[in-house]
């Protein structure tokens, strides 16, 4: 329900313009100038679909998905779940669209080359079905990997691992063949920011 809601003000905000109302400002505090984050545990969400930041910051606000405390610089220490559950639907979709609207900059992180080209075979064949062009294609509504920072693609990947973080049951599968040593190589291929 909070899904169709969500998607409906993330429509209804895209066509009228209105995610421009919506200061933006304590989400760069943590994410970068325009959601393209300079921080390896934090996520870049430039370039995003829209469905998909409205559905995680749903997620966060419902406590579904963990939430790691993170104190910008020059700022008050928070966390994702504590900041979603202030936002009304209305925040959301507008937050949604104006993240939707800006450009992802993947980043390049140095990286070991073979460890590399090792977790891009395990990624093209366990990942790239649902995360296609190695994560970096926002219509997939599955987040942008490709290019983000080392400690949060690691991050999430532990979170997985151990169950703190939901996983559909189709990547619940694909996820369960994945070595620990493929999954470390798969964070330095997504990490490398290069298809």
């Amino acid at each position: 329900m909070i899904k169709k809601a969500i998607a409906l003000v993330i429509g209804g905000l895209l066509v009228s313009g209105y995610a421009v109302a919506t200061d933006t400002d304590q989400c760069d505090q943590c994410h970068g100038a325009n959601g393209n984050s300079t921080d390896g545990k934090v996520p870049s969400i430039a370039g995003m679909s829209a469905a998909y930041i409205g559905d995680t910051l749903a997620s966060y606000a419902a406590g579904d998905r963990p939430a790691a405390k993170y104190t910008p610089a020059g700022g008050s220490e928070s966390d994702m779940q504590t900041v979603a559950k202030g936002l009304s639907e209305a925040d959301i979709g507008a937050v949604a669209a104006h993240y939707a609207g800006q450009t992802y900059q993947p980043r390049e992180q140095a990286g070991d080359p073979a460890l590399m080209a090792a977790g891009k075979s395990v990624f093209q064949k366990r990942c790239e079905k649902c995360h296609s062009d190695s994560g970096s294609v926002a219509e997939d509504d599955a987040g942008l990997l490709l290019g983000q920072g080392k400690e949060y693609l690691q991050a999430q990947i532990d979170a997985f691992t151990s169950g703190a973080r939901y996983m559909p049951k189709k990547m619940k599968k694909a996820f369960k063949k994945i070595s620990d040593d493929d999954k470390k190589a798969i964070v330095e291929y997504l990490a490398g920011g290069k298809i």
